[in-house]
């Protein structure tokens, strides 16, 4: 057993992570499973995996992060993406007793299609906005990289113009179609998210994605470059569309035009989650679209008002998560 064999398995079982310390488990479907140490062959073609081989293992990761010059008594808290064999994760290292782990997020390559993806059709649309800001909100794990890159990729199929993305780390390698796609990656191509926003009116965007809005800085760079005439998409913790907008106006208290900046330049919020049907993980969403009625909502700081406009905006695209569905 070595790095590439557990790679190519993990993928066979459509795993999502990988935890390595002196034992290896896999997340599927949001669980977590031992692996090895284990006495029981979890695959028929391979045998059982033995402590040596998770040893084995951890040495393959540490000379790999050694040849992005991070060397092993720099390992711990350390983030970067690697490519064994045509498969591509990103690592994240950590120190827990003394002793080196390894969190390991697969990354698919291959760049979805929003239909394919089985998302709401006003994804399409809101994809193709001149300007404004697009937030894809959700909790870590639910696909919020691969609904972006959805519309990402519908973007630079159906227009000519400069896509931007900034991101940490590229989860999904994009090739120019119709337009011309830059991607820049956090910690290699610029030192931080404002680093790298601050710059990129230099660089003649049209169309800007930010990976993550983790601060307030980020968030409002985010928002002057909505104004300002681009479109831009990010993912942003939340939980509802509602629980998006009273976090931004948290996160923007004090600015005095906090609620008209945000309704001038919000095009549309898409919250997803997921749930398990027949064994296999689908995406729900619930969506917001900003027609004039949200717009006066955040404008008059009327949040709690925003769920009854999604119930009444069907005709705008707009919809609550599947009811029948838990959370």
């Amino acid at each position: 057993m070595n790095l590439s064999t557990l790679f190519h398995l993990a993928i066979r079982y459509n795993v999502s992570d990988i935890h390595i310390d002196n034992s290896i488990y896999f997340r599927i479907n949001k669980q977590i499973v031992l692996v090895a140490p284990c006495n029981t062959k979890i695959d028929s073609n391979i045998g059982a995996i033995t402590q040596n081989d998770i040893e084995n293992i951890k040495v393959e990761l540490v000379n790999l992060l050694e040849t992005f010059n991070k060397s092993f008594d720099n390992l711990n808290e350390q983030s970067l993406t690697i490519q064994v064999n045509q498969v591509k994760c990103r690592v994240s290292t950590f120190l827990s007793h003394r002793n080196l782990h390894f969190a390991l997020r697969i990354l698919r390559t291959k760049i979805p299609d929003l239909q394919t993806l089985g998302t709401p059709p006003i994804l399409e649309h809101l994809s193709m906005q001149e300007a404004g800001l697009l937030l894809v909100c959700g909790s870590t794990g639910v696909g919020k990289s691969t609904t972006l890159a959805g519309m990402l990729n519908h973007i630079n199929i159906h227009s000519r113009r400069h896509i931007l993305t900034i991101e940490d780390p590229i989860e999904y390698e994009h090739e120019s179609q119709q337009c011309l796609l830059t991607q820049r990656e956090i910690g290699v191509d610029s030192q931080s998210y404002g680093d790298a926003l601050k710059a990129s009116l230099r660089h003649d965007p049209d169309v800007i994605l930010i990976g993550e809005i983790l601060d307030s800085e980020v968030l409002k760079l985010a928002i002057n470059h909505a104004l300002s005439g681009h479109l831009v998409l990010a993912s942003f913790h939340a939980k509802s569309c509602s629980h998006a907008i009273a976090r931004i106006l948290g996160m923007t208290s004090g600015d005095l035009n906090a609620h008209a900046n945000l309704a001038d330049c919000l095009q549309g919020i898409i919250t997803q989650r997921l749930y398990e049907q027949e064994n296999v993980l689908r995406a729900d969403f619930e969506i917001l679209v900003a027609n004039p009625a949200v717009r006066i909502l955040i404008k008059e700081n009327k949040i709690n008002q925003i769920d009854s406009q999604i119930s009444m905006g069907k005709e705008f695209g707009m919809q609550h998560f599947s009811k029948h569905h838990k959370p």
